[in-house]
């Protein structure tokens, strides 16, 4: 019998005007999670280019997914979420609350945001050239002043890496003769996803203690693990670490089709997700739910 896990993007996918098009049910969902902020994300999202800076991006997209998410009446056997996206699946899943999960996502943006001064840390992404090559490469390049780490692993020749801009010079530098092809610099604030993350480690703890978690009542991937992960204190352990841990979104992918998946539903704004899913596999079934009118489609 064929299984359907239910996707949630991360950052990335935002763009100005968001949600415009929603349902009046789905925006009803939108205002009660954005009371709960202080300051008026709904808004910003609809005419604000603020968007796309990580303390309103993280809050926006979750915001939008779990909106969709409300109104989708399909049934599921696993959730899987990038990066931040994982806290939408935690929303899916029974573990956390929209209420919860909106706080602790906005909280997180701030702290990722505030974490180094601007041109501290950057991320580049390194196309078709295989994981233990770039390995190497960032342990070549790292040292005791500056970090270089794996960041998220997207796909077959796309791996993201993570850490001091000087590292990521150097990296694009000498990526001949560290036997790198394409190597791209990505537009985010700061290095995450690297060692480098760990400085709001303490911080990000301590609020998401406040807040109760659930054991899960269907299976989470965890970005951390690229296992299915049930158990609320351990789903919580994960969260903390995938600060500063690699996305392994591959290896998370490959695990659900080896266990039967052969349907993504994408949850969210865009359709990043679907498009590495098919880079993964091409033979998988994959349906985007990006606005209210998608929600027919199911």
């Amino acid at each position: 019998m064929s299984k359907r896990a239910l996707i949630f993007p991360g950052q990335g996918s935002q763009f100005v005007g968001m949600t415009e098009d929603f349902n009046e049910s789905a925006q009803a969902t939108l205002k009660e999670m954005n009371a709960l902020l202080n300051i008026d994300l709904l808004s910003m999202m609809h005419h604000d280019e603020r968007i796309n800076e990580t303390t309103y991006t993280q809050p926006a997209i979750l915001m939008h997914s779990i909106a969709l998410y409300e109104q989708y009446k399909g049934k599921y056997d696993y959730c899987l979420g990038h990066s931040l996206g994982e806290f939408s699946a935690l929303v899916a899943a029974g573990v956390l609350t929209k209420e919860a999960a909106v706080q602790i996502v906005y909280k997180r943006g701030q702290l990722m945001n505030e974490a180094y001064p601007n041109g501290i840390g950057k991320m580049a992404a390194i196309m078709g050239t295989k994981r233990e090559v770039i390995e190497d490469a960032c342990a070549a390049i790292s040292n005791h002043e500056q970090v270089l780490n794996i960041a998220n692993i997207n796909g077959p020749g796309q791996i993201v890496v993570s850490g001091h801009s000087e590292a990521i010079d150097a990296l694009i530098e000498q990526k001949q003769a560290l036997g790198l092809k394409k190597v791209i610099p990505l537009n985010v604030s700061g290095p995450f996803h690297s060692e480098l993350m760990k400085v709001i480690e303490r911080d990000f703890e301590n609020f998401i203690n406040q807040f109760e978690f659930s054991d899960a009542v269907v299976p989470v991937i965890q970005n951390v693990t690229a296992t299915p992960v049930t158990d609320a204190d351990e789903i919580k352990a994960n969260l903390i670490k995938q600060l500063y841990s690699p996305v392994e979104f591959t290896n998370s992918i490959q695990y659900l089709i080896d266990n039967g998946v052969t349907e993504f539903v994408e949850v969210g704004p865009k359709n990043v997700l679907t498009s590495l899913v098919k880079k993964i596999n091409r033979d998988v079934n994959t349906i985007n739910i990006a606005t209210t009118n998608d929600l027919s489609e199911v």
